[in-house]
């Protein structure tokens, strides 16, 4: 009986953590639409993970074959960082449907990642996750980090998209 009421405890426990999460990370978000043209002037002052930087959107907004891509770059704290994991930045990006104006959310994305000094790292796989493909990359030298990403979608079409950061 005691096993059936603690297991039971655990299960309310965790539910009502999955529900706060999930009231967390909608918080904010009401004017954000991703369904339609991908402007997020509005919303240029977001707040980064939980470190309190700024979300950077990166230059060349792209449109190829009738898919736009729209890159954003925000730092990660290293404190929630598992132990290992070099990660300094989370890479976003976010691509539409420029004939419908939906969001595209299920296909493949990967980038290759070039250094200042111009090796490259990659392919890593960008895991779709709520309206957008990421991964975490490590950006730890100053200079000029060069993005490309390669898409394939519903329409079997592949896409490169390329963008870019200078770090200081």
């Amino acid at each position: 009986m005691k096993q059936g009421k603690l297991g039971l405890m655990i299960t309310l426990i965790v539910s009502g953590a999955l529900l706060a999460t999930s009231a967390l990370a909608m918080e904010g978000h009401a004017d954000h639409k991703m369904s339609g043209e991908m402007n997020h002037t509005d919303k240029q002052q977001m707040q980064g993970m939980q470190n309190g930087k700024a979300i950077m959107t990166l230059p060349a907004e792209q449109e190829i074959d009738g898919v736009k891509g729209m890159f954003h770059l925000m730092p990660i704290d290293p404190k929630v960082l598992p132990a290992g994991h070099k990660a300094t930045h989370h890479l976003m990006v976010m691509f539409n449907d420029v004939g419908t104006g939906k969001a595209i959310e299920a296909g493949t994305v990967a980038v290759k990642v070039t250094s200042p000094d111009e090796s490259i790292s990659g392919p890593h796989k960008m895991m779709g996750m709520q309206g957008h493909f990421g991964a975490d990359v490590n950006l730890d030298k100053p200079g000029v980090w060069h993005f490309r990403m390669a898409t394939k979608f519903a329409d079997g079409k592949v896409r490169q998209f390329h963008s870019h950061h200078v770090v200081k």
